[in-house]
């Protein structure tokens, strides 16, 4: 146990997880998780990023800034946002198998969070408008919640044991 109370295997300090492109790489072995895994892409002014899908579906999830998106050959874009604190952003879903392209003119920070999956469903653009959102909690511990692809409004596969 840390001076905090973490368990140190929970615990990864700012940089420790950056790998190649990635801010942010945790991968399923990694983190020793069974199907999640998350990356996060900084891209500078005019930067792009080409990756493989693999096995995983996975999103491009705008965390600061907008960017295209080109799936298997089919452009996608999405308009961002400034940050994570000023609202719900619009985002594209990848399949598994898949070669990706993601570029931005001005640069930004966009979250890749995937899941390993069996089945090939279509790429596909949500937009911000179509994202629910609720207010969960009362008061002093209320919060909003995002759900940006909740399993009864998002269409996704998953992983079969």
């Amino acid at each position: 146990m840390t001076a905090l109370g973490a368990d140190a295997r929970l615990h990864r300090p700012a940089g420790s997880t950056a790998h190649g492109p990635y801010a942010l790489e945790v991968t399923q072995q990694e983190a020793g998780w069974g199907w999640s895994s998350l990356r996060v892409l900084e891209l500078p002014p005019r930067g792009s990023h080409r990756l493989q899908t693999g096995e995983e579906e996975m999103v491009v999830l705008p965390l600061a800034g907008s960017c295209t998106v080109t799936v298997d050959g089919e452009l996608y874009e999405l308009a961002g946002r400034r940050s994570v604190f000023t609202g719900v952003t619009d985002l594209v879903y990848l399949p598994r198998d898949a070669e990706v392209v993601v570029a931005s003119a001005a640069g930004g920070r966009f979250a890749l969070p995937g899941a390993r999956c069996s089945r090939r469903l279509a790429p596909r653009y949500r937009a911000a408008a179509d994202v629910p959102v609720e207010v969960r909690g009362a008061g002093s511990c209320s919060r909003q919640v995002n759900n940006f692809c909740a399993a009864d409004t998002f269409e996704a596969d998953r992983l079969i044991a």
